[in-house]
């Protein structure tokens, strides 16, 4: 038997999302892949950066997809038209995925290129793109890696659960390798609003490691300037209020 093109790897919190999206991939047509499932119902992680290298190690597929289990396809060929653009890629390339942020902003104002929609009403998000566009990074919710290249370069070895993709998008740029964003017939279920104050305390320290490398880490949540007083005063302000804010989430739940 042969190995699968493509290794797709989720991360598993909630059985019945896990299921739905499961059904969802078995109706995709075209596509020679494996799936391989991380149980973490029971918090058996505490790190999506060691649970998607555990599973990379196992892969088999020449093309590691990492993907959220809430992902959605829109049409039955949805996966296999994603995936075949990342495949015409040049072959050095980074990080490839279905949304993501561009290097050069307008007016240094978030941007966000995809033609994916999202949330419980389906929103359109962004700048709609025709073919394969350079980005400086990417969203978490569906990304690719070439195998060999992640051989050479595993997600770092961090605590947490967010911008594991981001980082490795500035990993690839520090390699010399352009990341892509391609359209996709694609919906993200979650509305994106899980960030909290543990997502500012990760992109300080990808401040902290990255700042010489690039003035700004532009996400699809927001851009981060990285030198000066500025910076510090803007990511901190962001920090205090998402910390008031958790505060005051779980003062109401209790």
């Amino acid at each position: 038997m042969t190995d699968p093109l493509y290794s797709l790897i989720t991360i598993v919190n909630k059985e019945d999302v896990y299921q739905a999206f499961k059904a969802g991939l078995e109706k995709q047509t075209g596509v020679d892949y494996e799936l391989i499932r991380i149980n973490n119902e029971n918090n058996e992680y505490n790190s999506a950066r060691k649970a998607f290298n555990d599973a990379a190690k196992k892969a088999k597929g020449k093309y590691l997809v990492f993907l959220h289990p809430d992902i959605r396809f829109l049409n039955e060929h949805a996966l296999k038209d994603v995936l075949d653009q990342i495949r015409s890629l040049p072959k050095d390339f980074g990080v490839a995925g279905i949304a993501g942020s561009p290097q050069e902003l307008v007016d240094n104002d978030r941007v966000i290129l995809t033609t994916i929609i999202h949330g419980g009403h389906k929103e359109h998000v962004g700048r709609p793109i025709t073919g394969p566009t350079p980005v400086q990074t990417l969203d978490e919710c569906f990304f690719v890696i070439a195998r060999d290249y992640w051989e050479k370069q595993p997600f770092p070895a961090k605590e947490g659960w967010h911008l594991y993709a981001v980082e490795q998008c500035l990993l690839a740029q520090k390699d010399q390798r352009e990341n892509y964003v391609v359209p996709a017939a694609i919906w993200h279920t979650s509305d994106g609003k899980s960030e909290d104050f543990r997502y500012t305390l990760q992109v300080k320290q990808l401040i902290k490691e990255y700042r010489a490398q690039t003035a700004s880490i532009n996400t699809t949540v927001k851009r981060w300037p990285t030198r000066g007083l500025g910076a510090k005063i803007f990511v901190n302000t962001y920090l205090a209020k998402m910390y008031l804010k958790y505060l005051l989430k779980n003062k109401r739940i209790r």
